[in-house]
């Protein structure tokens, strides 16, 4: 039962999920820093989980990919941190400045996203944690392509795929080390305040406020779905964040091959899932301890950059 349960739970999660472009740090360690650096209180946060996972709304809709409106007031770059609008105008009550402050914490510039993308805590690298591992992923993803299909794949392409699965894989290993964060993020969105797609709406301006509402409505669906999915122990996992990624390595392998070549979902999955596992691996040693740093790193960013509550 709990096989069919995961597997329902996957398909629904890939089909909300493909063709997207990579995250960062999984959700499930979104969620873990927020349990670092937030407050104590249970409904405080929650609503801190909710809006550390909330700035990657837009991540399952396709048509805003690189938006740069989008990018401002989600992750940001260097001189545009359309961002920290969701902080100002956040209300204190109705837990706004709760769902503020994740929603902020999660940025490109100076919070968790900087470490995986710009620059790791602990690798000694000049480059991010998930950037790091998913090339070091890449030559044994190359060697499990079948033949007929690795001439097409170009390594950057290549580097795309291991990328969203290192974060997957990175979500298995955070598992380990706190076994009820499926549960947790279940109840950051059953907990979240009302407020937060208004919110968000209100930061991004009235031509934004539908969208808003309609992504923010389907990101809730599916981060339950991903907290349940984390619920099932580690080999159930495994096996339901592979078929998710398959269906991302189909569209992007279509895309790369101008549709000549194509695999089969059972194909990609056993594919996806071999890269998991080999994530697993090389993210172990290590994975916790950015993780760890990064959240030291982002709690004293917060106070210097005028984030306190």
């Amino acid at each position: 039962m709990k096989r069919a349960i995961v597997l329902c739970l996957s398909f629904c999660l890939l089909l909300a999920s493909a063709a997207v472009p990579a995250f960062s740090w999984g959700s499930a360690t979104h969620a873990y820093i927020a349990g670092k650096i937030g407050k104590i209180l249970p409904l405080m946060n929650a609503n801190e989980r909710y809006g550390i996972m909330g700035a990657d709304i837009f991540n399952y809709v396709l048509e805003t990919y690189g938006n740069p409106v989008v990018n401002s007031y989600t992750h940001g770059s260097p001189g545009d941190e359309g961002f920290m609008t969701v902080w100002h105008l956040a209300r204190w009550w109705g837990y706004e400045k709760s769902l503020a402050f994740g929603y902020v914490a999660h940025n490109e510039v100076w919070g968790c996203d900087f470490t995986a993308h710009i620059k790791a805590r602990t690798t000694g690298l000049n480059e991010g944690y998930i950037i790091t591992k998913a090339k070091l992923l890449m030559p044994y993803l190359r060697a499990a392509l079948p033949p007929e299909l690795s001439p097409y794949i170009s390594d950057e392409v290549l580097l795309m795929l291991c990328h969203n699965l290192i974060e997957s894989s990175g979500d298995i290993v955070l598992m380990q080390a706190d076994p009820r964060i499926g549960e947790k993020i279940i109840a950051a969105c059953v907990l979240r305040s009302n407020n937060f797609p208004a919110l968000v709406a209100r930061a991004m301006g009235p031509a934004w406020k539908d969208a808003v509402f309609a992504a923010e409505k389907e990101f809730r669906k599916i981060m339950i779905l991903y907290g349940a999915a984390l619920m099932q122990g580690q080999e159930a996992a495994i096996k339901g964040l592979a078929e998710q990624m398959a269906q991302i390595g189909i569209e992007f392998i279509k895309m790369a091959t101008g549709g000549t070549v194509t695999l089969e979902l059972d194909q990609a999955t056993a594919l996806a899932e071999y890269g998991i596992v080999q994530g697993i691996q090389i993210c172990a040693p290590d994975y916790m301890r950015e993780v760890n740093a990064t959240a030291a790193f982002v709690r004293a960013s917060l106070p210097a950059h005028g984030v306190r509550y």
